[in-house]
């Protein structure tokens, strides 16, 4: 048995963020093999939310490496080998957009997910089999992926999972956090009439990379927006972002299929529309 166990800690929603990796390396089912660094994710930007997780700060990554500069230390244990997570759906892709980011080419590997294996949290594992764990520093969670892979490759059953009852519980993400309050009562006095977001009804779905939601909500009502939280055929526009709920998409469909002429922009639309409101 040989493979790569990873895990990548980020600094805000978007996942090419990356801020640590912890790597552990192994063969014949012995782990051979560990590297970890703090990566400087770019522009050093960081959100509380996720700092609150992994408790990385902004003073902790200022002088560490942008990953491109350690990516010929990482790539020996990623290229041609098979590669590990608890919850690989991220891992993978935090990996794959960071390497778009800095126009790396994407190596070619096979990935497993021992969550998907599972369907347990890695802290219930690691409380379960006794494991020492610190839990969301990315080398002590590839370790600990590492030690699970094992023992599901190991000719015997696997115990039944305990709730660790330790657990931390985790806050609100502000990146889908529910706009409510103020921010859904509009603005007209003070904002720009020649705005394209100007007293037009404007609903926000999904994850953004570039803004958490009440962020962007902000942002939208200073430029005059109606901030709604539901699809209606009175809403103008819909701003759709990652993972987006499929109920409004489907509302949204139903009501340009009536008639109606709801728009829906997309980060990349949103972003260029700021860009021209800026100049």
């Amino acid at each position: 048995m040989e493979f790569t166990a990873i895990d990548f800690e980020t600094a805000h929603g978007a996942r090419w963020s990356i801020c640590q990796v912890g790597i552990v390396k192994v063969k014949n089912g012995v782990i051979v093999d560990r590297y970890e660094s703090l990566i400087r994710p770019p522009d050093n930007r960081y959100h509380s939310f996720n700092t609150s997780i992994h408790g990385i700060t902004p003073e902790m990554t200022i002088d560490a490496p942008s990953f491109y500069q350690v990516w010929d230390e990482i790539i020996p244990y990623i290229e041609g080998q098979l590669i590990v997570a608890h919850n690989a759906g991220f891992d993978v892709s935090a990996l794959e957009q960071t390497l778009e980011l800095y126009d790396i080419d994407i190596p070619v590997f096979d990935y497993d997910c021992t969550y998907k294996r599972t369907g347990v949290a890695l802290d219930d594992v690691c409380y379960t089999f006794g494991w020492e764990l610190k839990h969301h520093d990315a080398l002590a969670d590839a370790e600990a992926c590492a030690k699970l892979y094992i023992e599901l490759h190991r000719e015997r059953e696997l115990p039944v999972f305990e709730k660790n009852p330790f657990k931390k519980k985790k806050g609100t993400n502000p990146f889908r956090t529910q706009l409510s309050g103020d921010i859904l009562k509009p603005d007209f006095e003070n904002a720009d009439p020649e705005s394209p977001f100007y007293k037009q009804k404007v609903v926000i779905t999904g994850l953004f990379n570039q803004w958490e939601r009440y962020e962007l909500a902000y942002k939208l009502k200073g430029l005059g927006a109606k901030i709604n939280t539901n699809i209606s055929g009175q809403t103008n526009m819909v701003l759709v972002g990652s993972d987006p709920g499929p109920s409004k998409l489907k509302k949204v469909d139903m009501y340009n299929q009536q008639g109606k002429h709801i728009q829906k922009l997309n980060e990349q639309d949103i972003k260029e529309i700021f860009e021209v409101l800026e100049e």
